[in-house]
């Protein structure tokens, strides 16, 4: 074959491609580099029943919203920090979690359900906060006898010491020391002995759709919101640490605390965080 021949087959690509060299900044818009889109997330639009004392809020959310993002637009319709909003739902367990992290669908909650808020507004912390002040300024000796009270273990003082006497009843709940459980799914068999003028059987009850402690006896039902629960006083009965006694504080004063007593030490912590959310 000639060499005539042998250049007539090879072709010519001095200009190939030359629209398209990357260096090449000219050409059209097709071939401008794009940005990487960002991966949707999957859009499941829900809407939540919100009830809060008295009213009930629809809440549209998304399945994939966490936590953190309920309890912020909850923040804004009822003014109760995030910081101290609990959600009670049967999806719900009091198992701690991560609000910044943990989906609605990770809590296993549907379209339509229905959750109670509990938790007491930035107002009604101010305000029990300003009503402490009050009373620790213009009750000095209230205070300082208080304070020496608060030297002696609670077993000890007489009022205290006087319902212990009676004994433990014959049905309380068995006791452990050193060790805290989660509240069982029903505490109504918890029975314990309350300070009143004779010591008598009562049992609590945790009644959260009305977002109240009950405190029953025999013959009366005590009623209390757990946003008048300022504060849960506990100790350990020496001789028998695997019992506490408890008390809830609704005013400022020590005549305004409730006095349980051989309450299972193992339950102490849950009962404090189910009602101060601490």
């Amino acid at each position: 074959m000639s060499e005539e021949s042998t250049a007539a087959v090879v072709p010519d690509i001095s200009n190939e491609h030359k629209h398209t060299h990357p260096s090449d900044t000219s050409g059209s818009a097709d071939s401008t580099e794009q940005p990487p889109l960002k991966k949707s997330a999957s859009n499941v639009p829900i809407t939540l029943h919100i009830r809060y004392k008295t009213q009930t809020f629809p809440v549209k959310c998304d399945l994939y919203d966490t936590l953190k993002d309920l309890k912020d637009k909850l923040d804004k319709l009822t003014d109760v920090d995030p910081q101290a909003q609990k959600l009670v739902n049967k999806s719900i367990t009091s198992v701690k979690r991560d609000d910044a992290t943990t989906t609605l669908k990770d809590l296993h909650l549907t379209d339509g359900q229905t959750l109670l808020l509990v938790g007491a507004t930035r107002a009604e912390i101010s305000s029990a906060s300003g009503l402490k002040s009050s009373s620790s300024a213009s009750n000095d000796s209230d205070d300082y006898a208080s304070a020496s009270n608060k030297k002696e273990p609670l077993c000890k003082q007489t009022r205290h010491e006087k319902v212990l006497k009676a004994g433990k009843p014959d049905n309380a709940h068995f006791g452990i020391r050193s060790q805290n459980d989660s509240l069982p799914a029903s505490i109504d068999g918890l029975y314990m002995s309350m300070l009143n003028q004779s010591a008598k059987k009562a049992r609590l009850t945790f009644k959260l759709e009305q977002d109240e402690l009950w405190i029953n006896t025999a013959e009366t039902t005590k009623k209390i919101p757990m946003t008048h629960i300022r504060n849960v006083i506990d100790e350990p009965i020496e001789g028998h640490e695997e019992y506490s006694i408890i008390g809830f504080q609704t005013g400022t004063t020590d005549n305004s605390i409730i006095w349980i007593y051989w309450c299972p030490s193992q339950y102490v912590r849950s009962i404090r965080r189910q009602i101060l959310s601490d």
